[in-house]
Parts: C-alpha cells; sequence; structure tokens
C-alpha cells in the first residue's frame, strides 16, 4: 500500500458507518431548505444598526454623497471579506471557532471571534430587553412618554419637541433645586428641558444614575425582560439549524411587512417628503474628510456582519456543494437596500416631527438608542391610535435583534460543540442552555441604574478596532498564507467555478490594504466615548481600552503557542504552523477523498506534519 494511502487510514479518522461523516461523532447538521439559509444571513446582517446607525450616519457626513465612501468599502472590503468567510466554512463544514486550522498559527483568529460574538450578543441582548420593555408599555391607555405628569417626571419636563428651551435657575422657584435628578443628571445639559420622551427613557426606563462608578440597584422589570430575550433566544436555538430555520421565516420578513406599514404611515403626514429630501441631499464637501470615509467602511462591516463569526457559523451549515456567488450577490443586495429602506422611515418620520414642533430637522435627527427610544416614540405619540403603532414599532426592533442574536449566540454555540463533538452534540439543548444563562447572568450590571453608562463605553471599544484587525489578518491569511490558488481549487471542487478574479484581486491586495490604512488612522481619530454631556473618567477609558485589547489577545497567544511548542528552528516552525493541519478539508468522507485525491501535494504536507507531531 502507498505511504499516501496509509496515511489516509492512520491519520484521519475512520468513518462512521452510521453518517458517513470523518470520525465516529454525530453528523454535522445542515440547512433544510436553502432559502432558510438565505433568510438567516438576512436577519443576522440586516440589524438594528441599518435602522438607527446608517441614516444618521448618512445625514451627518453629506447626506445622499456619503453613499459614495460607503458603497466603496461595501465592494472594496465587505463583499470580499463576505466571500472568504462563507467559501471557507462551507468547504470545511467548520464553525467560526475551528475553521482556522487551515493556518494554526492564525487559529487565535477564531477565538477572538467567538469572544467578539459573546461579548457581542451581551451587548445585543439589552438592547433588544429595552424594546420588550417597551412593547409592554405600549399597552397602556396613554403612553407613558407622551405625558409629563408621571412620577419620573421633573419640572423641566415638557410635552413636545418644540417646547425644549432654557431656564434660569438662579430664578426658580426652590422645587426646582430640590429636585436631586436635576442636581446630579451629569449626562444633561444645565438649565435645559426635556421632552416627556427623553425624561421617561432617562428617569422612568433607565433610571440613569450620575455615573459609571455609581451602578445603582438592579431594575426588576428590565432585568426579567433581559431574562425573556434570552429565553426565547434558546428557545429558537435549542435544536440548531433546524429550529432556527423555522423561526426566521417570521423574524426575517416582519420586518420588512412592518417597516413598509410604517413608511405609508408616515409619508401620509406633513413634512415627510421634507425629512426624505433631508436624508438624501448630497453635500459633496464632506467627502473630503478621513474621519466620514472610516465611518462609512465601518458601517459597512456593521450592515453585511464580517469579522463578527457568524457568517462562518451559518454558512459551515451548507451543502458542500452549495452556489456561493448568488448566496453573496443576494443578501449584500437586499441588505443594502434595506439599509437605503430604513433611512426612509426614520427620515420621513423625522421629517413630520420638524414640520410639527416647527424646527428645523437638524435638531431633531438623532442616532442610536436615542432614535428608537426618544425620538421614534415621541413622533408616534403623536400619531392617531398611538398604542397600535408604538407594538408595531417595537416589535419590529425585537424581531430586527432578535434575529442578530441567532448569529452571535450560534457561533459560540457552535464553537463549544465543535470542540467537543463526540459528547456535546448530542447535548446541544444543554450547551445552548448553558450560554444563554451565561450570558443573562453577565449582562446584569447592564440593566442596573448605571449599566448605560457601562453599555455605552464598551460598546464604543469592542465593536471597531476588533473588526479592522480581524478582517485585514483574514485576508493575508487566506490569501497569502493558505494561498489563493489552494482556495480556487477548492471553490472549483465545491462549485465547479473558479475565485471569481475581481473578487480575488480585491481580497488579495485592495482589501487588505484599505482594512490597515483605516486600522491605523483609527487609531488617531478616534474620539474617546460620551453619553449626553457625561464624560467618562481616564480609568474607565482605560477599561475600555483593555477590552479592545482582550478581544484581540488570542491573536498573539495562539501565534506565540504554535511556534513555541514546534521542532526545529524558529523558521521551520513559522513554515510548518502556517500549513493547513492534517484534518482541515471537506467534512465529508467521499469529500475529503476527493480533496486529498485531486491534491497529491497535501498529502505530503501532512505526512510531513504527521512526521513532526510524532518525532
Amino acid at each position: 500500500m502507498a505511504e499516501s494511502e496509509i496515511f489516509l487510514d492512520d491519520v484521519r479518522p475512520k468513518v462512521s458507518p452510521e453518517n458517513g461523516e470523518r470520525g465516529s461523532v454525530p453528523t454535522r447538521e445542515e440547512w433544510t431548505r436553502k432559502r432558510e439559509y438565505i433568510l438567516s444571513l438576512l436577519g443576522y446582517t440586516v440589524g438594528l444598526g441599518s435602522l438607527w446607525r446608517f441614516p444618521y450616519l448618512c445625514n451627518r457626513n453629506g447626506g445622499g454623497a456619503f453613499l459614495i465612501p460607503y458603497f466603496f468599502g461595501i465592494i472594496t472590503c465587505s463583499v470580499p471579506l463576505f466571500f472568504l468567510e462563507i467559501t471557507i466554512s462551507q468547504f470545511s463544514g467548520r464553525s467560526a471557532a475551528h475553521v482556522w486550522v487551515l493556518c494554526p498559527l492564525f487559529k487565535g483568529i477564531g477565538i477572538s471571534q467567538v469572544m467578539a460574538a459573546s461579548f457581542g450578543s451581551v451587548l445585543y441582548n439589552v438592547i433588544i430587553s429595552w424594546s420588550i420593555y417597551y412593547i409592554f408599555k405600549s399597552f397602556s391607555s396613554v403612553l407613558p412618554w407622551a405625558t409629563c405628569d408621571n412620577w419620573w417626571n421633573t419640572l423641566l419636563c415638557v410635552n413636545k419637541l418644540g417646547n425644549v428651551s432654557s431656564i434660569n435657575l438662579s430664578h426658580a422657584n426652590s422645587t426646582y433645586l430640590d429636585d436631586e435628578r436635576l442636581l446630579y443628571s451629569s449626562w444633561r445639559k444645565a438649565n435645559v428641558t426635556l421632552t416627556a420622551s427623553e425624561e421617561f427613557w432617562q428617569y422612568g426606563a433607565l433610571r440613569v444614575s450620575s455615573g459609571i462608578d455609581k451602578l445603582g440597584s438592579v431594575q426588576g422589570d428590565l432585568l426579567l425582560c433581559n431574562l425573556a430575550s434570552w429565553v426565547v433566544v434558546f428557545f429558537c436555538l435549542m435544536k440548531g439549524v433546524k429550529s432556527v430555520g423555522k423561526v426566521v421565516y417570521v423574524t426575517a420578513l416582519i420586518p420588512y411587512i412592518l417597516l413598509t406599514v410604517l413608511l405609508i404611515r408616515s409619508c401620509m403626514m406633513p413634512g415627510a417628503g421634507e425629512g426624505i429630501v433631508y436624508f438624501l441631499r448630497p453635500d459633496f464637501s464632506r467627502l473630503a474628510s478621513v474621519q466620514v470615509w472610516l465611518e462609512a467602511l465601518l458601517q459597512g462591516f456593521y450592515s453585511t456582519s464580517v469579522t463578527y463569526g457568524g457568517l462562518i457559523t451559518m454558512s459551515s451549515y451548507n451543502n458542500f456543494n452549495n452556489r456561493l456567488l448568488k448566496d453573496l450577490v443576494v443578501v449584500n443586495v437586499v441588505g443594502q437596500a434595506s439599509s437605503l429602506f430604513c433611512g426612509l422611515v426614520v427620515f420621513s418620520t423625522l421629517g413630520f416631527m420638524a414640520h410639527a414642533a416647527q424646527i428645523p430637522i437638524s435638531e431633531v435627527v438623532s442616532s442610536g438608542s436615542g432614535l428608537g427610544f426618544i425620538i421614534y416614540p415621541e413622533a408616534i405619540a403623536q400619531l392617531p391610535m398611538p398604542q397600535l403603532w408604538a407594538v408595531l414599532f417595537f416589535m419590529m426592533l425585537f424581531a430586527m435583534g432578535i434575529d442578530s442574536m441567532f448569529g452571535f449566540t450560534e457561533t459560540t454555540v457552535a464553537g463549544i460543540t465543535d470542540s467537543w463533538p463526540k459528547y456535546l452534540q448530542g447535548r446541544r439543548m444543554w450547551v445552548t442552555a448553558g450560554v444563554c444563562l451565561a450570558s443573562f447572568v453577565v449582562s446584569i450590571p447592564f440593566v442596573t441604574e448605571g449599566g448605560i453608562y457601562l453599555f455605552q463605553l464598551l460598546d464604543w471599544y469592542a465593536s471597531s478596532f476588533n473588526v479592522l484587525l480581524i478582517g485585514c489578518l483574514e485576508c493575508v491569511v487566506i490569501n497569502w498564507i493558505y494561498g489563493s490558488r489552494r482556495l480556487s481549487n477548492d471553490i472549483e471542487m465545491m462549485t465547479g467555478r473558479r475565485f471569481p478574479l475581481l473578487l480575488k484581486i480585491m481580497s488579495t491586495y485592495l482589501t487588505p490594504f484599505i482594512l490597515f490604512a483605516s486600522l491605523t488612522c483609527s487609531l488617531f481619530l478616534y474620539d474617546p466615548p460620551r453619553y449626553g454631556e457625561y464624560i467618562y473618567s481616564e480609568s474607565a477609558k482605560v477599561i475600555g481600552i483593555m477590552v479592545a485589547v482582550v478581544l484581540t489577545l488570542p491573536i498573539p497567544t495562539t501565534l506565540l503557542c504554535q511556534v513555541v511548542k514546534g521542532r526545529g528552528s524558529c523558521l521551520e516552525r513559522l513554515r510548518l504552523a502556517s500549513r493547513p493541519s492534517p484534518e482541515w478539508g471537506p467534512l465529508g468522507a467521499s469529500d475529503f477523498k476527493l480533496y486529498m485525491e485531486g491534491h497529491p501535494q497535501n498529502i505530503s504536507l501532512k505526512l510531513e506534519q504527521k512526521d513532526r507531531l510524532y518525532d
């Protein structure tokens, strides 16, 4: 028998006759239907950032002109990375934590992605818990954010946006001065009134403390909403892609239906047209700013969800011969159209608000939680049957958020079960329950009185540097170390077609160059976080920076471990650790055998690694 045949028989785990896969472990599940995979990707990529971050950035950075750097970043960076991630995962049938055996020297990329996904799921679920809280409050006979006669309101509360003004407290009565919320609200401007919707958000829902150093007590109602959200995630994920594939028919499609309903209703209100024109009006002078291009690039990453691990994990459940390029086009075209559609919904509503308050639209525009839980609820309160529109809006937020949660949480769960498949794949439900329970416990500080400060700080530092670094490394590892020619052979084996030339050129040269330049610029241009008027202390900023460092620490750590445990000179250790490990290849036994026979150089490489391993 030839040496290569001995290698295939002895080094590779035996094939289980029951499942036909490598190793005597349960068969890795697959998507039941192609459309379930597409809907899952759409639900994962079209998240809350498309609704409240993209429209704000588009308006702030030149309106319609912002679309130029935005789509430049999508085409040159996000799309090539998207294709690389779904390719290597479908080929190997491995989740984010384990797909990087294609280059053991950088296995830390997968660990970093799982950590980022776990951390991101905790933060994302906090937003979902806010949505659930508002859903329950929307069933009140009078919306609690519509009036100023509630227990949480201060004497500086006004009912409508157009009534906001400054008050000279030196001439105010003592009642103003005795209100501790006014004296210790470091996040708000002094002597300035707030709308009823903002006071409900700050004092009624969050009960914001004076700073991050005063977390205060846990908010019981938000804690229950947080628990409810994790329970929903658990039930949707407990059967893996089999259960998620059915849920996404509802959660991925409902947001589009509700967005359409809200857009039609908004366009029937006066001022909606002015809002849409304000959103799309181009200001080309803003394109001279480096910050605009950097924000456009980062928003492209958020709207396609590349480098977070979710795309890799969900694509690992694909059929080996699934056509990748079609998925790439469909998901990205629909995803970016969704961002533009969300912008129309948001700014048609803001135009109506500005018209009703007789103020410029620029004074209404907000981003993030300010848009979702202050501005939009106030607009809803001015509509006929406000309770109905409030329920629809916050149900939409919940559906958009829970879809993205599936990708984040599944990345963590798959990372654990794939580490010990023989023992854990049959106990997936318990692993999912453990992940959800642990995440719930970790999220408790975020539902305290000072939780919003902690949320803003960690979200600020955890979602920028890490994605740029991982994106750059993905291009280098896959195209330069693993090799674009080898990847092209893998793609041809799966689909019968070679690596698309344009994507190959961009992902090999242009994308890593842009990402490295952007990473360098972000280190110098990145502004420190703030919450309203609250300025974080230096010690708090250090904590945020440490979180960003910890999320990327597995990459240099595993690289160093691979070099230290190797044999031979330093160069030999680097060379061997840069080659695919013996278990790299298609998951199916027949596909793996075909892969090895079609690439005889792989056998010699794996034999060399085997000799080194047992040397």
